[in-house]
C-alpha cells in the first residue's frame, strides 16, 4: 500500500496498491462499464494492463489512487480507439453489407480484403470474432476452447500475417 500522505509513492508501490485494493478495482471496472461501455473482462484486462503501465513509470506519485484513475481513463479510450479502427478495417475486410465507404478508401478496403483472404480460416475467424463482432478475449477462448493466452498470441500472430499481406 502506499506510503503516508503527502509523501510520494514509486509507481511499483502504486501499482501493487491497484492489484490489491479489490475496492478500487471496482471502482475502475464501474467507471469503464458506466462510461466506455467495455464489458466487466476487458475492464479487468485494462486494469492489470494499467498496473503495469504505472509499474514502469519512474516517477514519484503523490496521489496514488487518483493516478491510477487518470492511467486506467487514458487507456480505456485508447482500448476503444483501437477497437473501433480495427472493426472498421476488418469490416472492410468482410462482405462490406452496410459499410459506408469513402471514395479515397477503396484502394486500403481492396489491401485489406486481399490481406484478409491470404490468411488462414482460423486467423479470419479469431479476428472477425475479437475486433467485429466485439466478443472479450476470454468469450473468444471459450469459442475456440483454447486459453484467453493462447488466443492473444494467436491473434497478434494473424495480425501479424495480416499486415504482411496489406503491406502494412
Amino acid at each position: 500500500m502506499p506510503q503516508a500522505i503527502g509523501r510520494p509513492s514509486s509507481g511499483f508501490e502504486v501499482a501493487e496498491f491497484l492489484i490489491l485494493d479489490r475496492k478500487l478495482v471496482r471502482k475502475l471496472v464501474c467507471l469503464a462499464r458506466s462510461r466506455f461501455g467495455i464489458d466487466d473482462v476487458d475492464a479487468e484486462d485494462l486494469v492489470q494492463e494499467t498496473a503495469l503501465e504505472i509499474a514502469r513509470s519512474p516517477a514519484l506519485i503523490a496521489s496514488p489512487e487518483g493516478y491510477a484513475f487518470q492511467v486506467f481513463h487514458n487507456r480505456c479510450a485508447r482500448f476503444l480507439e483501437k477497437r473501433t479502427r480495427t472493426r472498421a478495417v476488418l469490416a472492410a475486410a468482410g462482405d462490406g453489407e452496410g459499410v459506408l465507404v469513402r471514395e479515397e478508401n477503396l484502394d486500403e478496403r481492396a489491401m485489406v480484403r486481399a490481406g484478409f483472404a491470404r490468411i488462414s480460416p482460423t486467423c479470419r475467424k479469431l479476428l472477425t470474432s475479437y475486433y467485429v463482432e466485439g466478443a472479450s478475449l476470454k468469450e473468444t477462448a471459450a469459442r475456440t476452447g483454447h486459453s484467453s493466452k493462447q488466443v492473444w498470441k494467436r491473434l497478434s500472430a494473424c495480425l501479424e500475417r495480416l499486415k504482411e499481406f496489406i503491406g502494412a
